[in-house]
């Protein structure tokens, strides 16, 4: 009876299994450092820099401070003091050169909101809800109309810009909104609602000189006070 054949490996022919734990057979580890490295660590010529500093020019937004680490209550105390000043270039328009450049939202909101609730409380008890939905929705819509006007016409101005100096300016408005509620007679209101309009329809202009509308500015003019003339005359009638 044959036997099966049995079969030998040579010694010369056998392959080493490399162990993870061997040291010598180990594979090495690429660098992974990189140019993350090179810009925490060591600079050109081996000398070391700590990390920079950010900047008021680095910040984003153009913010001249950094605001992650600061407590909520200071945040909103600078936001309340530009609002404030703003809104004090508007009543006092005198050297507005560079007034309202770094636009914001958070005062056309505040008067948007202020003139609506002054309206609701002047408007009957079962029409309060109307007249405040219905005046906050005519200034909202009457900016963006006014602002898309005046950027179809070819003016240079930003349209989140147009939007903010026209909410700063019914500031007027709402002081005047403030004095119908307080005095319901007609020839108290019909004055201060006058002036308060040529109010803001002069400071509106005014901050919307620098457009760059040539000789159409007469068309941009129009709709800014078609569209004051109609908050007031709603005042008005309230």
């Amino acid at each position: 009876m044959m036997s099966r054949p049995e079969q030998f490996i040579d010694e010369d022919d056998s392959f080493a299994i490399d162990s993870p734990f061997d040291s010598n057979t180990a594979t090495k580890q690429p660098d992974l450092s990189g140019s993350i490295g090179g810009r925490l660590g060591s600079g050109a010529g081996g000398s070391s820099a700590g990390p920079q500093s950010l900047t008021s020019n680095t910040l984003p937004g153009g913010y001249h401070t950094n605001t992650l680490d600061e407590p909520i209550l200071t945040t909103i105390g600078r936001d309340f003091s530009k609002v404030g000043r703003k809104t004090i270039q508007v009543l006092y328009p005198k050297g507005r050169n560079d007034a309202l450049q770094e636009w914001d939202l958070w005062g056309p909101l505040f008067f948007c909101l202020s003139l609506a609730i002054i309206m609701s409380f002047l408007a009957p008890d079962q029409q309060a809800s109307a007249v405040f939905t219905g005046v906050f929705a005519l200034v909202c819509i009457g900016s963006c109309v006014v602002t898309l006007n005046c950027k179809l016409l070819g003016g240079h101005v930003s349209f989140f810009q147009s939007v903010c100096t026209l909410g700063y300016c019914i500031s007027p408005m709402a002081v005047a909104s403030l004095v119908t509620l307080l005095a319901h007679r007609i020839f108290v209101t019909l004055p201060v609602v006058a002036v308060a309009v040529g109010w803001s329809i002069s400071a509106a202009i005014g901050f919307l000189a620098g457009a760059q509308l040539a000789n159409r500015r007469l068309l941009a003019v129009y709709p800014i006070c078609l569209f004051y003339i109609c908050i007031g005359w709603i005042i008005i009638i309230s």
